[in-house]
Order: structure tokens, then sequence, then C-alpha cells
């Protein structure tokens, strides 16, 4: 399925987030109710955002 944050794929914040958030799941601390790929890519976006904004 699609999503709007493809510019993060393959990127080394999406794979530290993504296993992130999969050792969180494997460990029964958070239950994902959206596309794995959707909270990746929210979360490298908010932080990609505020790096830009401290430079």
């Amino acid at each position: 399925m699609s999503h709007p944050y493809k510019q993060f794929e393959n990127t080394s914040l999406w794979k530290t987030i993504n296993k992130a958030i999969e050792d969180l799941v494997e460990n029964d601390d958070i239950e994902e109710k959206t596309q794995r790929e959707k909270i990746v890519g929210y979360i490298c976006k908010l932080i990609n955002e505020s790096k830009t904004q401290r430079d």
C-alpha cells in the first residue's frame, strides 16, 4: 500500500525507527493500529522537520 513518506524509506533514520517500533510491538509495549509505514514515516517527517527548524 502506498504512503506519503517514500522519501524517508531506505534511510538510516527509517531503519532505526522501524526497529524500535518492531521491538516495542514484540515486547507487547505497544499495539499497532495503523500501517507500519505510516507510523515510521510520520515519525521520520517530524524528526526531519525539527532538524530543519534548528538549522
